[in-house]
């Protein structure tokens, strides 16, 4: 009969969900057991069964997971092999998904063989598009910003979720947004800062923050981050929008490429997983101008992180959701072909890729320091994109149990 539309969206987020504890799991083993030998001599485990393990935590999507994961039983022997070398709570979650895996065979297919058959005739890639993904995006990008006469070289976000205390009804949002590189054009339309959240009724301009600013945790701000911010850029706030829910400022004259950095503090808008019935909370960019490079990063609670399965993906416009309604298996239908890679890491490891850039680095330090927050009580998503598509939404998304 073949896999509708629907079943194939689960298939490919049960996908990724086995891709993200996967990196769970080998966020926690030694460097020796990173490489394909390494993993078949530290585990005593099949060499070829190592090598599926690892090109399905390295595949760009949910079905391509599920395509290259080794069978059932292999998958349970490895299990089994893990358990003495992580956490009970990554090895109960890669129970889990392997239990949702077998079952997803025999509801949906004779065999792991007739699954994999079912997935690769629905979503059947074309070979010669695959490499050309990133060139088609760069094509966007430099056409938007030829026709629009704007252009940012680098969005850096970085989203904390956290709750406010174990009963609250609501989490607290704290985010940093800084654009890097911005040029705008003479005649092109003016700098404007986006966000979701309503206007409070005392608001006059956003806040100038230094490293000496610190969080009123109880009310919605908007603060400019002087240190990673143009000079002056305060200076050239204009207006804002309360209908669009933007902050817009006039040309720096002495500016031809300008940073702006802004950090908002949301207690109000996304409620508490932990206390409500909702399905799916979300962290989410807008590429509202031609963008040459996207790094999202997300830091989220481990209690909210325990009873969540995160998720990535890249859609059409901006939708908005209203708040405790948000449900993952509606997202498929605006979802976009491209599928940004979502990493799981330790601020901690001098090798990841914020600590090899200190500008970013200090960013993250700067929100953390602003929040009165310590980075061990998080667990931290990264994604990173070149060319991220005009007009398009990145989103972090967490699927409540």
């Amino acid at each position: 009969m073949g896999l509708n539309q629907q079943t194939a969206s689960e298939l490919t987020r049960l996908g990724e969900r086995i891709k993200k504890t996967l990196n769970a799991a080998f966020a926690e083993l030694p460097l020796q057991a990173h490489t394909i030998n390494g993993l078949t001599q530290f585990l005593d485990y099949h060499r070829s069964n190592s090598q599926r393990v690892f090109n399905a935590k390295k595949a760009a999507t949910g079905e391509l997971v599920l395509l290259q994961l080794p069978g059932i039983k292999a998958l349970e022997e490895f299990t089994s092999k893990l358990q003495a070398h992580i956490s009970a709570s990554n090895h109960q979650q890669l129970q889990q998904v392997c239990h949702l895996f077998a079952k997803s065979i025999k509801m949906y297919a004779s065999s792991h063989a007739d699954l994999k058959r079912q997935l690769q005739s629905l979503h059947e890639p074309d070979v010669d598009e695959i490499p050309h993904q990133q060139d088609k995006r760069a094509q966007l990008y430099y056409a938007a910003k030829s026709l629009l006469g704007f252009s940012i070289e680098h969005i850096f976000c970085s989203y904390i979720l956290t709750r406010q205390s174990p009963s609250a009804d609501f989490l607290q949002e704290i985010a940093l947004i800084s654009k890097t590189g911005i040029k705008r054009q003479r005649g092109a339309p003016p700098f404007v800062q986006f966000y979701t959240h309503p206007h409070p009724t005392d608001f006059t301009q956003p806040q100038l923050l230094t490293l000496a600013s610190r969080i009123h945790s109880n009310k919605f701000t908007i603060g400019i981050a002087s240190e990673f911010s143009t000079a002056g850029l305060d200076q050239a706030y204009s207006s804002y929008s309360p209908s669009n829910s933007g902050i817009v400022f006039d040309e720096l004259p002495d500016a031809p490429r300008f940073d702006a950095t802004f950090i908002f503090n949301n207690p109000d808008e996304l409620v508490n997983p932990l206390t409500h019935k909702s399905q799916c909370s979300s962290t989410s960019i807008s590429i509202k101008n031609p963008t040459k490079r996207l790094t999202l990063l997300v830091l989220v609670d481990k209690a909210i992180d325990r009873s969540s399965n995160v998720n990535v993906g890249c859609y059409h416009g901006n939708q908005k959701v209203e708040e405790g309604k948000l449900n993952a298996s509606d997202m498929w239908t605006e979802r976009l072909p491209d599928f940004p890679e979502l990493r799981v890491i330790n601020l901690q490891n001098p090798h990841n890729l914020l600590n090899q850039d200190m500008k970013m680095q200090a960013k993250v330090e700067y929100l953390l320091n602003y929040a009165n927050l310590n980075a061990e009580h998080f667990v931290c998503y990264l994604m990173d994109v070149d060319f991220p598509i005009w007009s398009a939404t990145y989103r972090i998304y967490f699927e409540h149990n």
